[in-house]
């Protein structure tokens, strides 16, 4: 078998059974945030296909005035640049829309994403202290420890002021 690619691949919208499928299996079928608690049919997403259309990479994002959410970004094979991809094209999808912020949230043991967001431009602008209490009154299956043994206590806030949509050298 020839090793996926980036050029490989191509981007569709996701549809709402494919955002189920892989929330079921990533996020215990929902997500958490500060104020919101998202279900598969609140957010739009974006899926990174091979020439199978075979899913290797999801992004789902909310759209909320001025500003877009990045809810979930996975990447089903890792270290291929799928991620910054995807990353990418919903930054220019909100480039699109005219939104001048986009935002994420991820819990503190998650480095290999914080550097990606930083990577892209993003900075870390709020910690939120122990919100992960929070997230574990939805979520009570939520491991106390996470990557690298690392506790899971706080969720990390980074956001990206426009222009978006520009890659980042």
């Amino acid at each position: 078998m020839t090793p996926l690619r980036q050029h490989d691949m191509r981007l569709r919208p996701a549809t709402t059974d494919e955002i189920k499928e892989v929330w079921e299996d990533r996020w215990f079928g929902l997500v958490v945030c500060l104020s919101t608690v998202y279900t598969p049919p609140d957010v739009e997403g974006l899926a990174l296909v091979d020439y199978n259309d075979e899913m290797v990479g999801l992004v789902t994002y909310h759209v909320d005035g001025p500003a877009g959410q990045i809810v979930t970004l996975d990447t089903i094979i890792r270290g291929r640049g799928f991620g910054r991809h995807l990353l990418e094209a919903v930054e220019n999808k909100f480039h699109n829309r005219g939104l001048g912020r986009a935002w994420a949230l991820m819990t503190n043991d998650n480095l290999r994403a914080a550097g990606l967001y930083l990577s892209r431009g993003y900075r870390l602008v709020r910690i939120h202290l122990d919100a992960v209490d929070r997230v574990r009154e939805h979520k009570p299956e939520l491991p106390v420890k996470g990557y690298e043994g690392i506790p899971m206590r706080d969720l990390w806030e980074f956001e990206k002021l426009g222009p978006l949509g520009v890659p980042v050298p």
